[in-house]
């Protein structure tokens, strides 16, 4: 898949004048090579210590930058063909080599990583490439200050510019993998949520309830591995009185309590984001009306899932929808966004009011219409849907109704 993306950029960069572009974040560098790193995957301050320079011609071959560490993984993972190796703190040298008193072979490695060895490795790639004096894009909105001071301090002649938003688009129109990575996603969520609710009782805090959706998303995992590299479950449950509802509560269930899923699972780097509401008991008027209202929105939102339609008008017809039932005064800043990579899940484009992209087919987007209150409690309703040429396809089968349990 990496190839196709790769000639979908290049197609980019040409558009716009860009010589090359400098992958920098986690998902970008996934995206462009296929290698997730195992490294700079576990932390956004790790950013810069992984690179990949993919020039807009054709005829220039791409070029890695990643550690000792990780270059074994790295090359089974990625088809491109020139990696560039730095020192990391690990020492990972076969034995032979420690062990070998004949033959001198100390290195010295850095408390961590040596920046200026990174930057050395990437001006060489761009002198090899004749692009010393390019244009190079890069992920600019999220590199750090340190870095972009080493990129402009070891090359001076080059200029540096942001296309954040170029990636985030390709990203959006996601590639048959991906599409069918995503639908296994969605299934392992609602494996998770099946599981904690056959276990709610009388008592639960949200901790507990999260903590079986975890392990009921693992276990579907473990019972498929074809599903793929399940790499954790996480999200927002919440349950019981008191919460600002969106981050779960410590008090323990009780009759009348709503309980609210904002989850998802990691599968092969990719993400899932649904969520659902359940009543532990008969729920009040409030709640049913605040529902009620809710699951109105997204059912007229969804009517909407379909190719051409602008992001604008579905947020304009779930928010009308919303206030025509009793509650003139809702707001909230979007109904749903993209998903993939990003560790956050949230992707642009968003469905906000004022966003003129329009659906287009092979997209995936989450379609939530959510509300969270200390007074009554957190509801939530979200699907995973990704649009047709023709319509839409919603990858989750729970329905919309308020259950009680």
């Amino acid at each position: 898949m990496s190839d196709k993306v790769r000639r979908r950029l290049m197609q980019e960069l040409q558009k716009h004048n860009i010589d090359a572009y400098l992958a920098y974040t986690p998902s970008n560098l996934f995206y462009t090579t296929g290698f997730l790193s195992p490294v700079v995957a576990l932390s956004w301050r790790l950013m810069g210590t992984d690179l990949c320079l993919i020039p807009a011609d054709p005829t220039l071959s791409p070029a890695l930058i990643t550690s000792d560490f990780v270059e074994t993984p790295a090359r089974a993972s990625t088809d491109i063909e020139d990696i560039r190796t730095y020192k990391m703190w690990v020492e990972n040298r076969d034995v032979d080599i420690l062990s070998n008193s004949t033959t001198s072979a100390n290195l010295s490695r850095p408390p961590q990583w040596d920046q200026a060895e990174i930057h050395t490795a990437l001006r060489n790639i761009l002198g090899e490439r004749n692009l010393d004096h390019a244009t190079i894009g890069t992920d600019l909105r999220y590199v750090q200050h340190q870095t972009i001071e080493l990129l402009k301090e070891t090359n001076p002649q080059c200029k540096f510019v942001d296309v954040t938003d170029v990636l985030y688009q390709l990203r959006a129109i996601k590639q048959p993998h991906e599409i069918e990575t995503l639908r296994k996603a969605a299934r392992l969520y609602e494996a998770g949520q099946n599981q904690a609710i056959a276990n709610v009782h009388e008592g639960q805090t949200a901790l507990d309830i999260k903590y079986n959706y975890m392990d009921g998303a693992l276990q579907a995992a473990k019972a498929d591995p074809s599903l793929g590299d399940f790499q954790g479950a996480f999200g927002f449950v919440s349950a019981g009185s008191g919460a600002r509802l969106s981050f779960g509560g410590t008090s323990g269930l009780s009759p009348g309590d709503l309980i609210k899923f904002d989850c998802g699972v990691t599968l092969d780097g990719y993400h899932s984001d649904c969520g659902r509401t359940f009543s532990f008991g008969k729920p009040t008027d409030i709640q049913k009306k605040m529902h009620h209202a809710l699951q109105s929105a997204h059912s007229r939102a969804r009517e909407l899932m379909r190719p051409g339609v602008q992001l604008s008008e579905i947020f304009r017809v779930a928010t009308e929808e919303i206030r025509s039932h009793g509650f003139p005064n809702y707001s909230r800043g979007h109904y749903g966004h993209s998903i993939g990579l990003d560790s956050f899940v949230e992707e642009p484009p968003f469905i906000s009011a004022d966003e003129d992209s329009i659906l287009q087919p092979n997209m995936v987007i989450c379609l939530e219409t959510p509300y969270y209150a200390d007074s009554v409690g957190s509801f939530q309703i979200e699907d995973m849907i990704l649009i047709t040429s023709e319509g839409c396809e919603i990858f989750n089968s729970y329905g919309y109704d308020l259950l009680e349990v």
